[in-house]
């Protein structure tokens, strides 16, 4: 019999604990020489004692392996656009804890994994450090499935709980992570498209004024669109070719510009006459040929800001810069909120306060004027103290 506990020679900081008892013979990973020698400890009090069996065991899945078969269960209550940025992120942490045995991942284990989250940086600008929200998000997901794992009884205990210890205070705002196209820059935009891609200018023209997501720009129908009033009525999003509610499950009704509904009003006159010529029945939907996978992305979406001498930024920001635009105009927090289709305004505050317009300045200037003189003044001074005044004020005070 023997428990012992050694340190990895190829990975600093992993320690193991080897069992070898009656032929056979059991290891464990650890991440700290603490826990390993009281596990083994442990180990060796219940073999003396008896307690401990060591005959055939399920193997431990990987954390690699797990995430596999909870992704594979995640499709049917996710939607694909959430699913996608599970996959994104989990990009960051495969690598690490990919390989290591659920088992094996401790406190330190994701402390550790934290700080490399937080070295790499943004995955989409190379330099450019991560938002403490991103590193969240990350690590959220991490959480969920080891929470997954405890409740299938893998593990006995979660290492991500309490997730907001392990965060580093000091990490650069979220407000950076939220970009906007400047006035210039979206009038550049917009014209590229229009000259140089005019099939897909109705599409990048209706993500601009209308702050759709993409999934609900793609899902858009005819009968949603109503030229008169000017209104759009978002009530599905198409991801993948998976056609879902729109993010916060609710339907909205999205004002338009005179420009997008002119837009709007040509393209769909246009594919009625295209139609007629075909001998087909006109589209249900108003971009059928936009795609909603990354053949847009790469064949429209990044050309229009090369030529137009634009970095790389996501159709997203599209979204938020109409809602800039319309908190640079002092719109209110409820209207933006229901053009955009969030549960409330203190979530449209909480994503898009730092672009609203301070008037605070003002305020803060008015402190140093002088102060304006009160309405009771004229009354003072018609009671001032006259000489008729004071000598009925002495003979009353001989009286």
């Amino acid at each position: 019999m023997g428990v012992h506990v050694r340190a990895d020679k190829h990975k600093a900081g992993l320690w193991w604990v080897r069992v070898n008892h009656q032929g056979q013979r059991k290891s464990l990973a650890f991440h700290d020489k603490v826990t390993a020698k009281r596990v083994a400890q442990e180990i060796e009090r219940k073999l003396k004692l008896g307690e401990l069996g060591l005959g055939p065991e399920p193997a431990v899945p990987t954390f690699a392996a797990y995430t596999d078969k909870w992704i594979a269960q995640a499709e049917a209550r996710m939607r694909p656009g959430s699913l996608d940025q599970v996959r994104t992120h989990l990009k960051r942490v495969l690598p690490v804890l990919g390989p290591l045995p659920l088992t094996a991942i401790m406190r330190q284990t994701i402390r550790d994994l934290v700080g490399t989250v937080q070295a790499a940086g943004s995955r989409r600008t190379k330099g450019k450090p991560i938002t403490r929200r991103t590193v969240h998000r990350v690590m959220t997901i991490v959480s969920v499935i080891l929470g997954q794992a405890v409740e299938d009884g893998v593990i006995p205990s979660n290492p991500c709980a309490r997730l907001g210890k392990l965060l580093p205070p000091t990490m650069p705002d979220a407000e950076a992570d939220i970009e906007v196209f400047t006035h210039r820059d979206l009038a550049s935009l917009l014209a590229v498209a229009e000259r140089d891609f005019p099939e897909a200018f109705p599409f990048v023209l209706t993500l601009a004024r209308a702050g759709l997501r993409l999934g609900e720009a793609v899902g858009l129908e005819w009968r949603d669109v109503d030229l008169s009033r000017r209104e759009l009525l978002i009530r599905r999003s198409v991801r993948k070719g998976r056609v879902s509610v729109p993010k916060n499950g609710k339907t909205r009704r999205v004002d338009m510009s005179p420009q997008l509904t002119a837009c709007l009003s040509s393209l769909k006159s246009l594919q009625a006459v295209d139609a007629a010529v075909k001998g087909q029945p006109a589209p249900e939907r108003c971009f059928p040929g936009q795609a909603d996978d990354d053949h847009w992305r790469t064949y429209v979406w990044t050309p229009i800001l090369s030529r137009a001498g634009l970095r790389y930024r996501k159709p997203h920001t599209l979204r938020h810069t109409y809602a800039s635009l319309l908190l640079e105009r002092r719109e209110s927090l409820h209207y933006v909120q229901q053009q955009l289709g969030h549960h409330s305004p203190a979530f449209t505050l909480t994503v898009y306060g730092h672009l609203i317009p301070r008037e605070g300045r003002r305020a803060v200037d008015a402190l140093d004027l002088p102060p304006e003189p009160h309405e009771s003044a004229p009354r003072a001074q018609a009671n001032e103290l006259t000489p008729q005044l004071a000598e009925d004020a002495i003979s009353h005070s001989r009286l």
